[in-house]
């Protein structure tokens, strides 16, 4: 009875197989791996050379399952561009503390938001803005991402420091940011942000930043 017992205990308990994903849940997992594969593909090969071939090669997917989700390459690149403004502008939120009515805070943020804008993710943004400046058809289809895009930097910027400026300022106070940091990432050869010219960068968004601060100082006057 001992030894009978003894087995029993040792025995290993049977575990249930686990669940099987549902239709959409594979479908979701497919378009997922098919957008972070364009991501990695326009940020380390360009557009030109992201291909529908290249994308299903990176995500181990078939051109058939790209097709069944995506019909264009056009589709696929606009799809790309609305993960990522997505993608940015959750990395926005995280980015910029609590601290933006002062100098110092609002320079930290700054920098904190350039890591964002010279991330590989966001440089995909740049690299299809930059492929619509020359191509009518992928410019009109970004439209709606772009648009969407701005809507939702600027909500994220309402929350944050809609309270230190007026209304009408807030979208052209954005609009420079936005640009500044684009501009900065634009001009860097090394996407390090420590890389040189650190220090010319550095005083950039200090001064950016006392020009803000200075601003919502003039505002509650």
């Amino acid at each position: 009875m001992a030894s009978a017992r003894f087995l029993c205990e040792d025995a290993p308990v049977p575990t249930s197989p686990a669940p099987r994903r549902t239709q959409a849940q594979r479908r979701d997992a497919t378009i997922a791996r098919l957008l972070d594969a364009t991501v990695a593909c326009l940020a380390t090969k360009g557009y030109a050379a992201t291909s529908t071939a290249a994308v299903c090669a990176e995500a181990g997917v078939s051109q058939g399952a790209l097709f069944r989700h995506f019909p264009t390459r056009q589709a696929l690149l606009v799809a790309t561009a609305d993960h990522v403004a997505e993608t940015s502008v959750n990395a926005f939120r995280e980015a910029v503390g609590d601290d933006v009515a002062t100098v110092e805070g609002v320079t930290h943020a700054l920098a904190h938001l350039r890591t964002v804008v010279l991330s590989p993710t966001h440089q995909t943004w740049r690299e299809l803005l930059v492929a619509a400046r020359s191509d009518a058809e992928l410019r009109e289809a970004l439209r709606p991402a772009r648009m969407a895009f701005q809507d939702r930097m600027l909500e994220a910027a309402t929350e944050l420091w809609g309270g230190l400026l007026p209304p009408e300022d807030l979208p052209a106070v954005l609009s420079i940011v936005v640009n500044v940091l684009d501009g900065l990432a634009f001009s860097a050869l090394d996407p390090d942000p420590a890389a040189p010219p650190g220090r010319t960068v550095e005083r950039a968004l200090a001064l950016l930043a006392q020009m803000i601060v200075d601003h919502q100082s003039q505002e509650t006057r």
